[in-house]
Order: structure tokens, then sequence, then C-alpha cells
């Protein structure tokens, strides 16, 4: 059985740390990091869609905040749905 608690504030915390290391890797290296994304998206040019428009302090705290709380959601539907199995024995 997993421990609800430990899942999601697990997973919160890396979803948040490695938000953190994106974000401070595009204002550090913004083509850099456009290119390295462009090779996970199979054909998706990235370069295309990005902004103009430098990057406020704001809108990296609302993405921390908002990353951290989906990942504590799905942390907490996880570890449930993992539980669930658990008991079933399967």
């Amino acid at each position: 059985m997993l421990n609800t608690k430990v899942v999601s504030l697990s997973l919160a915390i890396t979803s948040a740390v490695l938000y953190i290391a994106c974000a401070a890797a595009f204002m550090l290296f913004p083509i850099g990091t456009l290119k390295f994304f462009n090779t996970w998206l199979h054909g998706i040019d990235l370069t295309i869609i990005a902004s103009e428009k430098p990057i406020r302090m704001v809108n990296i705290l609302v993405g921390l905040i908002n990353i951290t709380v989906a990942s504590v959601v799905t942390g907490i539907i996880f570890s449930t749905i993992y539980n669930s199995f658990q008991r079933r024995g399967g």
C-alpha cells in the first residue's frame, strides 16, 4: 500500500524542482532550451510559437503553484487507484 500523503508530496516537490530548473534554463538559455524540448515533441517546432515577451517572475510563481497543486492531486489520484488495485490482489 502506498502512503497517499507521501506520494502526493513527493510528486509535488519533484515537479516543483523540475519546473524551477526549466524556468531557469529558459531564462539563461532560451534558444538552447527550445531546441532541447523540440527533440521531445516529434516534429512540433516550438520556435514558431515561442513568445518574444520577457519572462515575468509573477508568471513563474503562478506556474509553480499550478504545477505543484496539479501534482498533489495527481499523486492522490494515483496512490488511491494503486491502493485499490492492491486491495483486490491484482
